[in-house]
């Protein structure tokens, strides 16, 4: 039986969007969406202002229990609309020590123990830290995108690269838009201090390399609804009309002439 024009042109649409979705996942994973609906930025508060910049900024301190040995799925954040630092955990992202049943998630905007040697620190230093409820350490596990941070900078701030507090040094590290202006995500293969840096080698999305994410989704975007245009107008083009084919002697005009009549009998006079 022959598959109409129109489930046709419905199973090309799904195959767009999906190759679209997938596109964009692959390039960007996010493992839990951080935001849902439309947010109104409050001005970027400092941990230290200078003239007439707002100060206080808020912490994050939450407690999430362990069930079965694995760490839960969790998202922490600070008060500010919207967060200044936030991280997002998947199931298992994180080495349980023996006997322990819950866990301590902290954000804290600190002091930075030592300056960048490239770049500026941009806003405050965030200390992000996971221990049990007596203190000790929790490890991150190696996995693959199981834990996001996201941190805002300054309103003014549009490219920036967060880096991390390793071994007395700034270190940048893969760093993507986080969709708002001003905010920029990561996923974190370790714990400790972070900031976004301006100025830095590698400054940018990308963490100084590969597509910038917004250049991506447009070219996607463009691409996809190229297909949908070009899908609109094979359905909306006129169908080709029959042309009926007639054999050797089909499709004469008949003469109006007539042949002489012959006698009943079949015999001519």
């Amino acid at each position: 039986m022959p598959v109409s024009r129109e489930r046709t042109l419905g199973w090309l649409a799904v195959v767009a969007g999906l190759g679209l979705a997938l596109a964009v996942q692959v390039h960007a994973p996010v493992g839990v969406p951080l935001y849902d609906g439309v947010i109104v930025p409050e001005p970027y508060r400092y941990l230290h202002p200078v003239g007439e910049q707002p100060g206080d900024p808020t912490s994050a301190d939450a407690t999430k229990q362990v069930q079965g040995g694995k760490t839960p799925v969790f998202a922490v954040a600070t008060d500010e609309q919207p967060p200044q630092a936030q991280i997002v955990a998947q199931e298992d992202a994180f080495q349980v020590p023996a006997g322990a049943t819950a866990l301590h998630v902290t954000i804290t905007p600190v002091d930075p123990t030592v300056q960048p040697t490239q770049g500026a620190i941009a806003g405050n230093v965030y200390r992000f830290a996971v221990t049990t409820p007596d203190g000790q350490a929790v490890t991150a596990k190696a996995c693959d995108s199981c834990r996001t941070m996201v941190i805002r900078g300054p309103d003014d701030v549009t490219e920036g690269t967060i880096a991390h507090l390793d071994n007395g040094a700034w270190v940048n590290v893969a760093t993507l838009h986080a969709g708002i202006a001003a905010m920029f995500q990561t996923n974190a293969n370790a714990l400790g201090d972070y900031a976004i840096l301006t100025g830095s080698a590698g400054n940018g999305t990308g963490g100084g390399g590969g597509l910038d994410p917004l250049v991506f989704g447009g070219v996607a975007l463009a691409l996809f609804f190229a297909v949908v245009a070009g899908l609109f107008w094979y359905r909306r083009r006129p169908a080709p009309v029959p042309v009926a084919r007639l054999g050797p002697t089909r499709g004469r005009i008949p003469s109006k002439r007539k042949g002489p009549r012959r006698p009943p009998g079949g015999r001519s006079d």
